[in-house]
């Protein structure tokens, strides 16, 4: 009996139906289809995105080369970074811009599998501004102030300028005068930046020749200017001395000083600053002389504005 169920079992275990065959993988890889070409400068710079897939749907892990075309011929070829990634490809103007250009790009795998020629991506070269020049940076007033002077190639093109501060990064910015001003930064940290002179072209812009860099400390160690206009009212009691305020937001206030001749020793009234630009000095004689001096947030002293004798 045992053996006529094990006969029995192994009969209808015998017949399962084979199931169809699979179809063979196509690992031919999609085509690009976001090629963009630019100008950057006396570079022609391509842009596109490492297909993912292959045509089957199949994961793309066998990519190997990148040929980039233009006017249907080879003019260089590229390892792929990366399946799904974004990949870059430059290539020098040489001394003239020249007329429109066209770039195609194709995918090659390491089994010698192309993929189909990409969209088509045209640029036109133009003459672009030099690099610009003195760039120089200035902390005071609770921010860097970034000032450069014109390109000496080609100045009649830097339409604006764009402003990277590349360390620590931020967003960049782009200005029409030959000035910027950050605000957004810790005291005493390094902060690198760099400025490319950009030309307007059809509504776009292209950037110039190489970006100009500099790096500054931010630590201010300008003092404002020296205060103006002091006055000297004598009263019964005393006599009140007042100036012209100063302009800088970043002022703590101000140092009076008095001393018995226009070239003696001035020593200060009190300790601590005023706040105002006005003082009263109960201590007051007549032929004394006032000087007074800014003082900002930073410790930075103005040099003392000059002495004026009291009546």
């Amino acid at each position: 009996m045992r053996h006529a169920v094990l006969v029995l079992f192994l009969l209808l275990v015998g017949c399962g139906k084979v199931g169809d065959p699979l179809p063979p993988f196509i690992r031919v890889p999609v085509p690009v289809s976001d090629l963009a070409a630019r100008q950057n400068g006396q570079n022609l710079v391509l842009t596109w995105t490492n297909p993912a897939k292959n045509i089957d749907g199949s994961a793309a892990d066998d990519l190997a080369r990148v040929q980039i075309f233009s006017n249907n011929a080879v003019i260089g070829t590229v390892n792929v970074n990366a399946p799904g990634r974004a990949q870059s490809y430059e290539i020098p103007l040489g001394s003239a811009p020249g007329p429109e250009r066209s770039f195609s790009v194709q995918l090659e795998t390491s089994r010698g599998k192309l993929s189909r020629i990409s969209n088509s991506a045209s640029v036109t070269p133009v003459e672009v501004p030099g690099r610009v020049t003195a760039l120089r940076a200035l902390v005071d007033q609770r921010r860097i102030t970034l000032q450069w002077d014109r390109p000496q190639v080609h100045p009649e093109l830097a339409n604006a300028y764009l402003v990277n501060r590349i360390d620590p990064a931020d967003e960049p910015q782009v200005v029409s005068d030959t000035r910027y001003e950050d605000s957004r930064y810790q005291p005493g940290r390094s902060y690198s930046y760099q400025v490319t002179a950009l030309r307007n072209v059809q509504g776009g812009t292209v950037p110039g020749i190489e970006p100009a860099a500099i790096t500054v400390i931010a630590e201010d160690k300008t003092p404002p200017q020296v205060p103006t206009g002091l006055d000297i009212v004598p009263s019964d009691t005393g006599a009140f001395l007042s100036w012209n305020d100063n302009s800088e937001e970043d002022l703590a206030g101000y140092r009076v000083f008095r001393s018995e001749s226009a070239n003696g020793t001035f020593r200060p009234i009190t300790e601590r600053l005023n706040p105002t630009s006005g003082f009263f000095d109960p201590g007051y004689r007549p032929g004394v002389y006032y000087s007074v001096s800014a003082v900002d947030e930073f410790g930075n002293e103005s040099a003392r504005s000059a002495p004026l004798q009291a009546p």
